[in-house]
C-alpha cells in the first residue's frame, strides 16, 4: 500500500481524531503570521487538513482559507467542525487550485505523508512569487518519563510512521524554497485517563491493527495510563519549519 494510501485508511474515523488531537501554542500561529506577513487580504492553503483543527486556529488571522484534504471521513468531520470554510478533494501531488493563487501552504502533522520531491513542486505552483510554505507537527515531549513510557507501550518506538528526528528543513531546501528556518515550541493538553487512550487510538497504525493486537496494545497502554492522575497534562514538542518559494526559470 502506498503511504498516502496507508494513512487516508489509517485516519478513517475523523470524529474520535477531531476530539481527541491537540491544538498548536499560538505562539506557533504567531510566528506564521508575523513570518508571511499574513492579514486580513491574504488567501492561504490548509494541506492534509484533516478536520481542520489547524484551520480553526488559523482562521481568524487570514483573509480567505482554502482547505485540501484526501480523507473522506475527515473531510466530513471538517465540514462540520468548520462551517464556511471551502474543503476540497485532493493531496500533496494534485491540488485543485490554479496556479499562483495562494500567499502561503500549510502542512500540520502531514507533510510526512507527502512524496516530497513532487509535492513540493505542486505547492511552489500554487504560491504567489516569494509565498510561503510552514510546516508543523506537535510531538510528544520525550523529556517527560510517562511519555517515554507510553511510547514504548503504543510501540511507538518501533512503528512510528515516520522518524521525528528528521530534518524536514534539509528536505525542504531540496525542493524550490529557501531561507528555511526551524522553531520548537512547548506547550501541553489536558486529558482525563479516558482521553490519553483516545489520543493513542488515532494514531495511524493502531487504527489499522487487527482487533487482537489492538486490544494487547491497549492493555499495555492502559497500564501506563492508570498510574497517571485522573487529569493529566499531555506535553508536546511542537517543531515549526517555514521557507519562501525561490524564483525559478
Amino acid at each position: 500500500m502506498h503511504d498516502k494510501d496507508w494513512a487516508a485508511c489509517g485516519f478513517a474515523e475523523g470524529g474520535l481524531y477531531n476530539a481527541a488531537r491537540p491544538g498548536y501554542p499560538p505562539e506557533a500561529m504567531d510566528f506564521f503570521v508575523e513570518v508571511f506577513g499574513l492579514n486580513d487580504a491574504s488567501h492561504v492553503l490548509d494541506l492534509g487538513a484533516g478536520t481542520g483543527i489547524f484551520t480553526r486556529q488559523l482562521l481568524a488571522r487570514v483573509g480567505r482559507l482554502t482547505a485540501v484534504e484526501p480523507s473522506e471521513s475527515m473531510r466530513a468531520t471538517f465540514a462540520i467542525e468548520t462551517p464556511g470554510v471551502e474543503i476540497l478533494d485532493g493531496s500533496d501531488v494534485a491540488i485543485p487550485l490554479g496556479d499562483r493563487e495562494v500567499a502561503a501552504v500549510f502542512a500540520a502533522q502531514a507533510f510526512h505523508w507527502f512524496d516530497s520531491p513532487r509535492a513540493l513542486r505542486e505547492i511552489h505552483r500554487v504560491l504567489v512569487p516569494g509565498g510561503g510554505l510552514g510546516l508543523i507537527w506537535n510531538e510528544r515531549d520525550t523529556e517527560v518519563s510517562w511519555i517515554r513510557e507510553l511510547n514504548h507501550a503504543m510501540l511507538w518506538d518501533v512503528r512510528q510512521p515516520y522518524d521525528a528526528g528528521v530534518d524536514f528543513g534539509a528536505i525542504v531546501s531540496a525542493g524550490p524554497f529557501r531561507d528555511v528556518r526551524r522553531e520548537t515550541y512547548r506547550h501541553a493538553q489536558l486529558l482525563t485517563q479516558g482521553q490519553v487512550l483516545q489520543r493513542v487510538l488515532t494514531t495511524s497504525y493502531i487504527t489499522l491493527m487487527g482487533d487482537s493486537e489492538r486490544e494487547a496494545l491497549i492493555d499495555d497502554v492502559a497500564a501506563v495510563v492508570s498510574q497517571l492522575p485522573d487529569l493529566v497534562e499531555m506535553p508536546y514538542a511542537t517543531n515549526v519549519y517555514v521557507a519562501f518559494a525561490r524564483d525559478v526559470a
